[in-house]
C-alpha cells in the first residue's frame, strides 16, 4: 500500500520534491496561496505586469540544469538579463558577473513553477493550520480547525519561521530550524503610461533605501505597453521599517528611485507595495534538510542551503534521496 505525502507549500522546493517523489508515494501539496511558485511572483494590475518577488535565477548543478533545458524547450524560461550593472548616486558601475547565465519565468515569473506543477495534485488556497498525531498518522487541520486529511509524512517547504511554528516540539529538525534567520523585503511596483528606458534592463542599486530595480516590460514575453518598474528594498531597511504604514513605506522608496532615476515618480499612471515578511536567508539551516524519520516529519527549502532558487531544488532533491528507501521499504 502507498504511503500519503503531505507536502506544505508550493514553491520551487515543494514542486522540485513532489515531481522527485511523486511515483513512489501518493502525494497532495497544500498551498495558501492562488497561484504556485512561492517567491517566484508575478502580478498583473490594471495592463501591467511586475515581477514583484525573486528576480531572476541560475543554474549551476547538472539536475538543475536539465530542468531548466526541459523549461526552455517548453517556452517556460529564457535568458535574461544580459547584463545587471550596480547603480549608484555617482552613476553607473559594469556587470561584476559578465559572464554569468541569468534566466525568468515567461511570460512572468512564475510560469517556471507552472510548468513543475503540471499533474501534480495541489490544493490551493489551502492553509494548514495545526498537525495532529494519531495512532493512524498525521491529521492535518485547516485555520478554522477544519480537516485537510491523513497522512502518513508530512514535510513542510514553508518559510523557516512558519515552518518553526507549524512544527510539533518534538520534532528533531526543530533546533536547526531556530537557527535560521530570514529577512523581509518591500516591493515597489509602477507602473509608467510612456515607454521609459534608464539605460539598463535591470540593475543592483547602492542606496541606503533600495537595492534593486528591473524594468520588467525588457524581459522576454512581456507586454510592451508602457514601462513596467519593479524596485526592491535593502533587507536591512525593510527589517527596520516592516511594521511602518504603507503609505509611508511608499514615499520613502518613491523617493530614493526618484533621486536615483532623476525623475519624479510620484504621479505615476499605477503604483502599488507588496510586503514580503521572508524574503531573504541570513543563516542558513546549515544542513540540506531536516528530517525526522521516526516521527514522519521532514522540511526542506532554500533556507536550508541559502538564497538561490536553485537551493530549493537542491535541498528539495537531497531529502527526496533520503526519504525514498522509506517509501520503498
Amino acid at each position: 500500500m502507498r504511503q500519503r505525502l503531505a507536502i506544505i507549500g508550493a514553491g520551487i522546493a515543494g514542486l522540485s520534491l513532489a515531481r522527485a517523489l511523486g511515483n513512489s508515494a501518493d502525494v497532495i501539496i497544500f498551498e495558501k496561496s492562488r497561484g504556485l511558485g512561492g517567491r517566484m511572483a508575478n502580478r498583473r494590475r490594471e495592463g501591467y505586469a511586475f515581477d514583484h518577488g525573486a528576480q531572476f535565477f541560475t543554474a549551476r548543478s547538472e539536475s538543475f540544469k536539465t530542468v531548466i533545458e526541459r523549461a526552455r524547450a517548453s517556452e517556460a524560461v529564457a535568458p535574461w538579463p544580459e547584463r545587471v550593472p550596480t547603480l549608484s548616486r555617482a552613476g553607473l558601475l559594469p556587470d561584476d558577473r559578465p559572464d554569468q547565465l541569468r534566466y525568468v519565468g515567461t511570460p512572468g515569473m512564475n510560469s517556471l513553477a507552472n510548468a513543475l506543477g503540471l499533474e501534480l495534485t495541489i490544493r490551493k488556497e489551502a492553509t494548514v493550520g495545526g498537525l495532529i498525531d494519531t495512532p493512524d498518522g498525521w491529521h492535518l487541520r485547516d485555520g478554522e480547525g477544519g480537516d485537510l486529511g491523513r497522512f502518513d509524512w508530512v514535510i513542510s517547504t514553508a518559510p523557516a519561521p512558519q515552518t518553526a511554528r507549524l512544527m510539533p516540539d518534538a520534532f528533531s529538525g526543530k533546533a536547526a530550524l531556530e537557527r535560521v534567520r530570514m529577512s523581509g523585503c518591500f516591493t515597489l511596483m509602477i507602473g509608467l503610461e510612456q515607454s521609459f528606458d534608464p539605460g539598463f534592463e535591470a540593475a543592483r542599486i547602492e542606496d541606503t533605501v533600495l537595492s534593486w530595480i528591473a524594468v520588467d516590460t525588457s524581459k522576454p514575453g512581456r507586454g510592451r505597453n508602457g514601462t513596467s518598474l519593479v524596485l526592491h528594498s535593502r533587507n536591512d531597511w525593510a527589517e527596520a521599517n516592516l511594521e511602518r504604514e504603507r503609505s509611508a513605506v511608499t514615499t520613502h522608496m518613491l523617493a530614493a528611485a526618484g533621486h536615483l532615476l532623476r525623475r519624479d515618480l510620484t504621479h505615476t499612471a499605477f503604483i502599488d507595495l507588496h510586503r514580503w515578511r521572508y524574503a531573504n536567508v541570513e543563516e542558513t539551516a546549515g544542513q540540506d534538510y531536516l528530517l525526522d524519520h521516526q516521527r514522519k516529519l521532514a522540511a526542506c527549502g532554500d533556507w536550508c542551503r541559502g538564497n538561490r532558487v536553485e537551493a530549493a531544488v537542491e535541498s528539495a532533491e537531497a531529502l527526496a534521496r533520503a526519504l525514498l528507501p522509506y517509501f520503498r521499504g
